[in-house]
């Protein structure tokens, strides 16, 4: 006869206690284990992403010319007085921007005939050729038919060497005359940059219609052609630059801007979170942290105060963006 012995209360509860022990200790195990391979994943894309945005951004540094890099307010557009010389630069602006010289079309097209590459822009001006004059510069070993057809390729079919232009090295380099200020560019050839298209032999360059003849300007030996500007743009807002927003408003009624003795950081105007409108006249609301921040504007000694329709959290930012 078998004998079977069943468990006692005392047993059962303790296995229960040791099962409810190990699940809740595992299930915690499980959590942290799916937690750190999430942020493992998410570490690895924004590294990734973050490498792939530098290597392109160097990519695009490398071949730049140098005294072309311009610091500005990003307002949309270019216009006087919103950029500057990069060694000028303060913190305030939001946009880096710069002319590439063509580097594709340095590298050049394969010949397999020859079994290399040839350039479709050599970067030399024979200044000795007989040829050359205040409207035709002969660069040789330059083809303008191929740095047509490349360019034309790279982009989309958009330009040609038509909108292209060159750099003179050694030449003018006043950053004010790279054509930067929107919808006047360019108007002559004593300008940095010199606006050019193909001519009647291949390794001709002509100044473009329109824009004079190179007489009365210098033209040097070296020159590197471009027909593309780049920007990198900060894409934050501009109120977190700094603890310290606002020092005094000085824009008067219906202004658009807000810089200079204004802000340390200038704000766009606007509804939104890091932007300023202006209520009525000398009232103004700044919204920070999706807070509505009022402030009142004292013309006569361009200060501002924190106003009594400010309460809690608003209130406290207004006294401290008020120092």
């Amino acid at each position: 006869m078998r004998i079977r012995k069943a468990f006692t209360m005392i047993e059962l509860i303790f296995v229960i206690v040791v099962i409810g022990i190990i699940a809740k200790f595992g299930v915690e195990f499980l959590i942290q284990a799916y937690n750190g391979y999430i942020f493992s994943a998410v570490q690895n894309k924004l590294q990734t992403q973050t490498e792939t945005a530098l290597e392109q951004i160097t990519n695009r540094l490398q071949y730049r010319i140098k005294s072309s890099i311009i610091a500005r307010l990003d307002d949309n557009g270019i216009v006087p007085g919103n950029y500057v010389a990069l060694a000028d630069a303060n913190g305030s602006q939001t946009v880096l921007e710069w002319v590439g010289y063509d580097i594709d079309g340095l590298r050049g097209n394969w010949d397999a005939g020859m079994n290399m590459n040839i350039p479709t822009w050599s970067g030399f001006i024979d200044l000795n050729n007989i040829n050359t004059d205040e409207s035709h510069l002969v660069s040789l070993e330059t083809n303008t038919t191929a740095a047509n057809n490349m360019i034309n390729t790279l982009s989309n079919g958009a330009v040609g060497i038509a909108q292209s232009a060159i750099f003179f090295i050694g030449g003018n380099s006043d950053i004010n005359k790279f054509g930067w200020v929107g919808g006047v560019g360019i108007g002559d050839q004593s300008s940095s940059m010199h606006p050019v298209t193909n001519g009647g032999n291949i390794n001709q360059l002509l100044p473009n219609t329109g824009l004079n003849t190179f007489t009365g300007n210098n033209v040097y030996e070296y020159y590197q052609l471009a027909w593309t500007a780049y920007a990198l743009v900060w894409n934050g807002t501009n109120a977190s630059h700094s603890t310290t927003y606002t020092l005094t408003l000085d824009g008067g009624a219906g202004s658009t801007s807000l810089f200079g003795t204004v802000l340390p950081t200038p704000l766009r105007s606007g509804t939104n979170n890091g932007q300023w409108r202006e209520d009525t006249n000398n009232t103004y609301t700044v919204k920070v942290d999706n807070q509505d921040v009022i402030f009142t504007y004292n013309p006569a000694d361009g200060s501002f105060t924190c106003t009594a329709y400010n309460t809690g959290t608003a209130l406290d930012i207004c006294k401290r963006l008020a120092k």
